[in-house]
């Protein structure tokens, strides 16, 4: 991987709310994870000290603001940070140490044990080469299948999805898709493999609230349906609270509080979550408009009435039949 490691500090490992010794029987433990990049002072942590358990057939919701490290730590967890970064702590997938293996071991286990779903499925689809290709490849790269059966179980996997007609759009390339089919697309990539571990970094965001339902719904069937453990990283409270069982609460590079997902919305320890929770309340409220702003609208809507009388008034003029012209429209 790009990152180089550091010794651990262990500086926040334990100030989240509501933190919990990470169990060895856990699918995913991240522990006391700092990430440092080039540029910027030793003092100023892009990720300091995030601490998070993943048991497999669970889903772990990750919420924060922009810029509170939640697609960092996705990054971390994939073996992705950008060049020059330093890393430090741990990251355990089933017991075994991520930040200390060397790329070509990370390589193997990328696509294959672990993988990502991203935001924006277009940084995922390479656009000159076909879907069927695409969603092939990691089955050739770890499985060892030849090119039929590579193509074969790709198509199954499409099918899967909810990509239709899969067998005749395996030749197709990613600009002949929508994007939601495109979304679909990389699902099918990333759980080619069965991985025992998939990151959905914000997967939906782009899509429209129909295609958001289809995506989630199809997220989670997998998830059971295979038993692995799933990271969902969203600002959509709303969505982490049906999609997940537990929830960690990013601020600033560090997780503030993580817990059952239900139990932390409904009793928040931290004034982040807090804060956040009462912004996702405010956004769902109705307006109840003032008595000032009822009085602008009443002068709006007479203002309005008077504006369609005077324009009917003078439409009803120009179409008046002038001297010369009779009403049959002939001199």
């Amino acid at each position: 991987m790009n990152a180089t490691t550091i010794p651990s500090n262990g500086s926040n490992a334990s100030n989240a709310t509501g933190a919990n010794v990470p169990g060895t029987d856990a699918l995913l433990c991240v522990e006391d994870l700092q990430v440092r990049l080039p540029g910027l002072p030793p003092d100023q942590p892009i990720l300091d000290g995030v601490s998070l358990t993943l048991q497999a057939g669970r889903t772990l919701g990750i919420v924060g603001e922009s810029g509170s490290g939640k697609s960092m730590t996705a990054l971390a967890i994939m073996g992705l940070l950008p060049e020059g970064a330093r890393a430090g702590g741990r990251i355990l997938l089933q017991g075994r140490e991520l930040l200390a293996l060397p790329e070509r071991e990370m390589q193997t286990l990328r696509g294959n044990r672990v993988a990502m779903v991203f935001q924006e499925p277009m940084t995922a689809l390479n656009p000159v080469h076909t879907i069927g290709n695409q969603v092939a490849e990691p089955l050739r790269l770890h499985q060892g299948l030849g090119r039929r059966a590579a193509m074969a179980e790709a198509c199954h996997l499409l099918e899967r999805v909810g990509i239709a007609n899969a067998a005749q759009r395996l030749s197709a390339y990613p600009h002949q898709f929508s994007g939601g089919q495109r979304q679909r697309i990389t699902i099918a990539m990333a759980l080619a493999c069965k991985p025992d571990l998939l990151i959905a970094d914000e997967p939906t965001t782009a899509l429209d609230v129909i295609l958001q339902q289809q995506i989630l719904d199809l997220l989670d069937g997998l998830v059971e349906e295979h038993r692995m453990g799933m990271i969902l990283i969203s600002h959509d409270l709303a969505v982490v609270s049906e999609y997940s069982d537990d929830v960690a609460v990013m601020l600033r590079g560090s997780v503030v509080e993580r817990g059952a997902t239900q139990a932390v919305f409904a009793r928040p320890q931290h004034a982040y979550t807090r804060q956040l929770l009462a912004a996702r309340l405010h956004m769902l409220e109705p307006h109840v408009p003032s008595a000032e702003e009822q009085a602008q609208e009443r002068d709006a809507a007479a203002g309005a009435a008077a504006a369609a009388v005077w324009e009917a008034e003078q439409g009803a003029r120009a179409v008046e039949p002038g001297p010369d012209v009779d009403v049959e429209g002939q001199p």
